[in-house]
């Protein structure tokens, strides 16, 4: 295909004037101008400077059906979750997948990573949202006498998680169809235990199980309440006055550990439930599992891990 070359309005102007004033030869425009003698004589024929307007090729999609794609997406949080094969075929559309990516993307629809957020129901959005009416306006020292604990679930060849994509604009980061619900895997391998507050690093140790065995409430105030938790919650009168432990509402904090803290004169942090992320320590176990998946997700002995982590 022969390249045609686009003259700008301004030399298409020009000609046309200068053809116009019947004073100056055809060739002579053409020296002058550098548009060949049929395009002179084109434009003059017209009458215009202005170029044709051309239908140039036609798009592949229409308004209409970028609005149906939307509509089939936003219907709920699977359809957010489709990937541009399974679009192309449910809607029948007889494009490249790249043609719907560029069409979305210029209407504000982009494949993002879901936000993972805790699943909460009505109830548990009401004790949240009291809890952080209540807490809100807690200053840097009161938070620094809280003790914050948890335990981690660390299984032996151990997977990356895998991230879940949806179809959303800006506006929409967390619209609930667009939010991943994770939730706590079933099953665990080894148990860790840990415990911080501002400024000082807590013990940090394994469950002492026998195989088969699970964690409960006895298990937990035997190796864990009665034990370094109390210990370090001692330590902490010579830094605070009256130092705070948070653990959250896990069965194995409940029972017998209720009675036994009341023993010790030792006050809890009201915890709202189901909100794993309102707890820093749940970034120190995020930042662990990363490494030990990524670094470490080979190794298939449980000594060896206990020494990793």
């Amino acid at each position: 295909m022969v390249k045609t070359h686009e003259w700008s309005p301004t030399s298409r102007g020009k000609a046309l004037g200068l053809r116009a004033s019947g004073r100056v030869p055809l060739q002579e425009i053409t020296n002058i101008t550098v548009i060949p003698k049929s395009t002179v004589h084109d434009i003059n024929t017209r009458g215009t400077g202005i170029n044709k307007a051309r239908s140039g090729r036609p798009r592949k999609l229409s308004s209409g059906d970028i609005r149906q794609i939307i509509r089939h997406i936003r219907l709920n949080k699977s359809t957010r979750r489709l990937s541009l094969s399974v679009l192309k075929r449910d809607l029948h559309l007889d494009i490249h997948e790249h043609t719907i990516r560029r069409a979305l993307q210029q209407v504000g629809y982009y494949h993002r990573v879901a936000r993972r957020r805790p699943y909460l129901n009505k109830r548990d959005r009401s004790r949240r949202l009291k809890f952080a009416k209540k807490h809100r306006d807690w200053t840097k020292e009161q938070w620094a006498t809280v003790l914050f604990s948890d335990e981690m679930a660390v299984k032996l060849f151990m997977e990356r998680r895998s991230k879940d994509y949806v179809w959303r604009t800006t506006e929409e980061e967390y619209h609930p169809d667009c939010i991943n619900y994770g939730r706590r895997p079933i099953g665990v391998g080894l148990m860790f235990w840990g415990v911080f507050r501002k400024g000082k690093m807590g013990p940090g140790l394994f469950f002492d199980m026998d195989k088969g065995e699970t964690v409960n409430s006895t298990v937990y105030q035997d190796q864990i309440l009665l034990g370094p938790l109390q210990q370090f919650w001692e330590e902490s009168f010579e830094d605070i006055a009256l130092p705070i432990v948070m653990e959250d509402n896990a069965p194995i904090h409940k029972k017998v550990c209720i009675p036994a803290r009341e023993a010790l004169g030792m006050p809890v942090l009201d915890w709202p439930p189901n909100s794993p992320d309102l707890n820093p320590i749940e970034n120190i176990w995020s930042y662990m599992k990363d490494i030990i998946a990524k670094d470490y997700g080979e190794v298939s002995s449980a000594a060896e891990m206990k020494k990793i982590i």
